[in-house]
Parts: structure tokens; C-alpha cells; sequence
């Protein structure tokens, strides 16, 4: 069981108090957190939360068994190693709740956000950049929701590499149900979930912009690869900007309903726009990591698939038609093309350059 510090423990009361968090915060404002364990408190406030504190410092050492069987430890404001550019945000969590490798809120981070309906071009922009920010010693952080924040945790876990969860529900709770495998492959890579929500709590459609701000607060910067315009991901872009972080944000098909939302976040800031990783990086004082790459030989047929692909995701059919083979040739050099890792086979038999 972990050692924590009187103000840590109080807080952690307070948390599990029955009461508004208007009226927390009042509490907060007047006493120090230490001073929760000093009944006296009651006379300056004399209400009902105060007797819920009373029963819930009765009660913290089975609150503190209740965290440790489900291996959740405590981080609060006061511990040194709260991230301070959390701290410095504006309502700033006073108690995180985390589960695996807390030692990433120490390292460099980057947020990857975008709509819960991805397009293929949506999933493919976001497998790229986050493939390279995980190469190049970035940690990722998203809110483990549907769409493009699974895609990015995927795509490091893939890699082996650490991703940091941002949940809008207790850490016991696996929200979206279908991510459970999710919730162990991030813990097994070396990752870390995060929550400021205690053991229990259900996924309200309030904490998801409450739980927005965590995502950005940790990161140095907010990239954005896709959102239509009533995209919850937007509320992230706004936040980051208000918290003086930096926002990439990349253009996608003016025709395409789910880009319009970074579409018309590029017009009002078009110092966001990037198309390509480096420039990210770059932005993020980030040198990019040299990648060998073996040299492939490819047949003929093949190739012509490749240059046919160039131009962006194509169907089964559209490259039979522009390579001008047979099906069944089609299918054996789009199978060796897989094998070889040149080319990736998406949904509804289309076909892109991994």
C-alpha cells in the first residue's frame, strides 16, 4: 500500500464526502486540506457535508483497501510529482486517481485527439503522426474514447511503446465497454490510466469536457486530425489554445463532413496547419529519429500498384482497373504487397500505402 501524505488523505475524504463540488471548494478556500482531520472544522461550517467528511475519515482506511485491490494509487496537488503544466492550468484536478507507469507524467507529452466517426483518411493521418511521435520519445495521451482516440493508443501499443489514458469514469470502470482489451494491452505496454473520478464512478456526459482539459494540461501539444463541427474534440483544441499550448491541426477534404471542423479551425488559425510528422516535431523542439529502411524489390505489377496508390487510398476494383491485370494477379500482389508491409488493406476491400 502506498504512503501518502496528510493533505493527499484529505483530499481523499473530501472526494468520497457527499457534497457539491461548489461546496468542497468552499472548504478548500478557507482551511487547509490537514485541517479536514480536525473535527473543530465543523463549527466554521456546520452543514451536512461536514458530517459526511466526519463518516469518510472514518471510513478512509477501507476507501485506501478499496483503491489497493484495484491497484489505483493516489496523486494529489500537493505531491511533487504532480505535473505542473496540469497545476498551472485553470480548475486544475486537486486529486488524480492513476493506475501503471505514473513515471510518464515526468515525460514530454503530446495529445492525439479527433472524432469518435473517423474516415479512413481520419484513422490513417492519426496512425501515421502517432507512429512517429511514439519513435521519437513522445508520450501520447488520449481519452480513450471511440474513433480516433483508440486509434492512437492502438498505435502505440502496436509499437510497444507507453500511452497515457485520460478517463471520464473510475478507473475500475472500462468505458467503452469494447476497449477492454485496450485497458490491458496500455497497462501491459508500460502505460498509464488517469482519473480524476474515484473508484465507481460512471461515465456522465458532463465528465467528458471535464476530462478534456486533463488530456490537454498534460500535454505540451494538442494535434488534431480530424473532427466535424459539433466534434467534442474541439473543446480540446479551444482549451489548448486558452492554456497557451501549442494545436496542430491537420487539413482534410473540403467536401468531407468530418473535417469540417479542422477545416474551420485552419481558417481562424492557420499557424496550425501541419501535413506531415517533422512538422510537429519540429514545433516541439523535436529532432526525428532516423529510420532505416530496407530496400524492397518489387515486380513490375507491383509496382504499378504502388504508383496507382500514390494518389491516395484506392478500391480492389479501382486498382484492377489501373494496373490492367487479371483478379486473381491482383489478389497474389496486393497479398505479397501485405506480407512485405507495403501496403495495408482497409475496410470495404480499399487498399493504402502502409
Amino acid at each position: 500500500m502506498f504512503d501518502y501524505s496528510k493533505s493527499t488523505l484529505a483530499l481523499l475524504a473530501l472526494s468520497y464526502a457527499e457534497g457539491t463540488a461548489e461546496q468542497k471548494k468552499d472548504i478548500l478556500n478557507k482551511i487547509s486540506p490537514e485541517d479536514i482531520f480536525d473535527l473543530k472544522f465543523r463549527d466554521i461550517f456546520n452543514n451536512d457535508l461536514t458530517e459526511s467528511i466526519k463518516n469518510t475519515v472514518k471510513g478512509i482506511s477501507y476507501i485506501l483497501s478499496e483503491l489497493n485491490s484495484a491497484n489505483v494509487r493516489l496523486l494529489s496537488i500537493y505531491d511533487e510529482e504532480y505535473p505542473n503544466s496540469l497545476k498551472n492550468i485553470d480548475n486544475p484536478p486537486n486529486l488524480l486517481y492513476l493506475r501503471g507507469n505514473a513515471d510518464l507524467l515526468a515525460t514530454k507529452m503530446i495529445a492525439v485527439v479527433g472524432t469518435r466517426r473517423p474516415t479512413r483518411y481520419g484513422v490513417k493521418v492519426t496512425e501515421d503522426f502517432t507512429k512517429a511521435f511514439a519513435q521519437n520519445s513522445l508520450t501520447v495521451v488520449s481519452g480513450f474514447a471511440r474513433g480516433l482516440d483508440s486509434v492512437s493508443h492502438r498505435v502505440c501499443v502496436s509499437l510497444s511503446k507507453p500511452t497515457v489514458a485520460v478517463f471520464a469514469c473510475g478507473l475500475d470502470v472500462c468505458y467503452p465497454a469494447e476497449n477492454k482489451s485496450l485497458y490491458l494491452e496500455i497497462l501491459n505496454s508500460g502505460g498509464l490510466l488517469v482519473s480524476e473520478y474515484k473508484i465507481g464512478v460512471k461515465p456522465l456526459q458532463f465528465h467528458f469536457p471535464e476530462r478534456n482539459r486533463i488530456i490537454t494540461g498534460l500535454s505540451g501539444g494538442v494535434f488534431l486530425a480530424e473532427a466535424s463541427l459539433k466534434s467534442g474534440s474541439l473543446i480540446s483544441a479551444r482549451l489548448a489554445v486558452e492554456q497557451g499550448k501549442e494545436l496542430f491541426v491537420v487539413p482534410g477534404n473540403i467536401n468531407s463532413e468530418a473535417s469540417e471542423g479542422t477545416n474551420a479551425l485552419i481558417k481562424e488559425m492557420q499557424g496550425a496547419v501541419v501535413t506531415s510528422p517533422d512538422d510537429v516535431l519540429e514545433r516541439m523542439g523535436i529532432s526525428a529519429a532516423e529510420t532505416q529502411k530496407d530496400t524492397v524489390q518489387l515486380s513490375v505489377t507491383a509496382q504499378l500498384v504502388v504508383n496507382a496508390l500514390y494518389e491516395g487510398e484506392l478500391h480492389f476494383e479501382e486498382i484492377l482497373e489501373a494496373v490492367k491485370v487479371s483478379a486473381s494477379e491482383l489478389s497474389a500482389v496486393m497479398t505479397e504487397l501485405e506480407i512485405m508491409g507495403v501496403v495495408q488493406k482497409l475496410n470495404g476491400n480499399y487498399y493504402a500505402l502502409a
